[in-house]
């Protein structure tokens, strides 16, 4: 009947005899109940840890020291069996495509390796066809552009692909073991990945061209076609003679400017749906052919439901270069983005879109975070292990823990929290007392750096 279930056993010199003699009654009350047993040893200033589910409370298990070894092996037998009972109570409402990682060690400045993997892992298609390969035709067929050329990675996988396999691989296990609960999952180590990359792993290395580099070295077609995408670049005269020229270009991300524009959405439309004037009189107009004079013209960028990607990435430019002072710079503004992001609007196309809105609205999933400055700093990630769900983790390399949305907003926005509302004045003693609440978790000087989302249309297949 009480919120917390546990048993709890103060006296150390009394629990030796108690586990000695009644340990199967005790385990059989744990395990028919649901219990767990907090031990504490007063006189010991090393304790370890047996972590639990969200439903249990946390237990201390006694120092070894000085224990007779028939009572160490009786207290781990006991603790054992609850650890199993926990992860099977965890386990019963879990989803077997849905898995949450216990996190990556750091090896020395591998933060931004760290978010990143993260990122791609708690995708559960990504996270299949990385360990097993074989899935690319399968990815292929269902798409319908599979190629000759891309079967060859599959028979002869590189090196890199092979430890990132081998790493996903480790993850998954350790994912299985934990049950659903980061806590109870051990963290992975990266140190065979970073060995086959070539990585110097106290370099603090960008975490978008870690990222942007990494797809084409591991020569897995089918892994960045989920990310690839194309927009249209176009010149277009202005003196009515409908003379342009168009031209496809491919991208694995977006660059956003956080300087001039406040969110995600009136970027991306500024981007797409806006374009920069040529004027002859300002000397920069535009000559449609060799020999002929020049034009005005318009110049810009349309973005086509065809072209979106099935994981959509968008970079952050938060560094910035003074060409004045020689020196870069990290651009802390503070810029919002939402759980959706609906491209409607700013898609260009000839059909209405009533069949595929789907196709061009996108779900939020993971996020990484900036903190510090150029050049130094740490990244972390916030992720959504289901994009249909509501629920957060914040992934800082070893270190998970479970956040809500309002949390990640105030990390991640960057900048002073607006307020609503104008502030009461308070007086000397609570200016120093009352926890200011003007940043997130990460500080003055954390902002996201990826935006990660999912076209919500294929979500049935990423997450099956």
């Amino acid at each position: 009947s009480h919120q917390h279930q546990s048993l709890s056993f103060p006296i150390p010199t009394s629990i030796y005899h108690l586990i000695t003699y009644h340990l199967s009654l005790i385990t059989t009350l744990c395990i028919r109940e649901g219990y767990a047993i907090s031990i504490p040893d007063l006189g010991s200033t090393t304790t370890s840890h047996f972590f639990k589910s969200s439903r249990f409370f946390f237990v201390d298990m006694i120092s070894l020291f000085g224990i007779p070894k028939a009572l160490i092996l009786s207290l781990l037998l006991f603790l054992s069996t609850c650890h199993s009972n926990v992860a099977s109570l965890s386990s019963q409402n879990s989803n077997t495509s849905v898995l949450l990682s216990g996190g990556l060690i750091n090896m020395g400045n591998t933060c931004y390796l760290n978010s990143q993997l993260e990122c791609a892992y708690h995708i559960p298609y990504v996270r299949k066809m990385i360990v097993n390969p074989k899935l690319e035709s399968a990815c292929s067929d269902e798409d319908g552009d599979s190629t000759s050329d891309d079967s060859s990675s599959t028979s002869n996988p590189s090196l890199e692909l092979l430890a990132m396999s081998n790493l996903f691989a480790s993850m998954q296990k350790s994912s299985k073991h934990g049950n659903g609960d980061p806590i109870l999952t051990p963290a992975t180590s990266t140190s065979i990945l970073c060995r086959s990359l070539g990585i110097r792993v106290y370099e603090q290395q960008d975490a978008q061209e870690f990222f942007k580099l990494l797809l084409p070295t591991l020569e897995y077609p089918a892994l960045s076609d989920l990310y690839k995408g194309n927009h249209e670049s176009y010149i277009a005269a202005l003196d009515g003679s409908k003379r342009e020229k168009k031209r496809s270009e491919v991208f694995l991300d977006l660059s956003l400017d956080v300087t001039n524009f406040d969110s995600v959405h009136d970027t991306l439309e500024e981007m797409f749906t806006s374009g920069e004037v040529l004027s002859v009189k300002e000397g920069n107009g535009w000559r449609p052919a060799k020999g002929e004079d020049k034009v005005d013209a318009l110049k810009g960028s349309t973005l086509s439901r065809t072209g979106l990607p099935k994981i959509l990435q968008l970079h952050l430019l938060r560094f910035s270069y003074d060409w004045n002072t020689d020196v870069m710079s990290k651009i802390n503004d503070r810029f919002s983005f939402g759980k959706e992001l609906d491209l409607t609007e700013i898609c260009n196309d000839d059909d209405d879109g009533k069949n595929n809105e789907n196709d061009m609205i996108y779900d939020l999933q993971s996020i990484v975070v900036h903190a510090g400055e150029y050049g130094s700093g740490h990244y972390y990630a916030y992720i959504r292990p289901d994009a249909r769900k509501k629920t957060w983790y914040r992934y800082d390399d070893d270190r998970v823990t479970e956040v809500s949305f309002k949390e990640v907003k105030n990390d991640a926005f960057g900048g002073h929290l607006r307020r609503k509302k104008k502030a009461k004045p308070v007086g000397f003693w609570a200016r120093w007392f009352t926890p200011q609440n003007d940043f997130g978790w990460g500080g003055r000087k954390s902002s996201a750096y990826m935006l990660q989302y999912v076209k919500r249309s294929d979500i049935p297949l990423l997450y099956k």
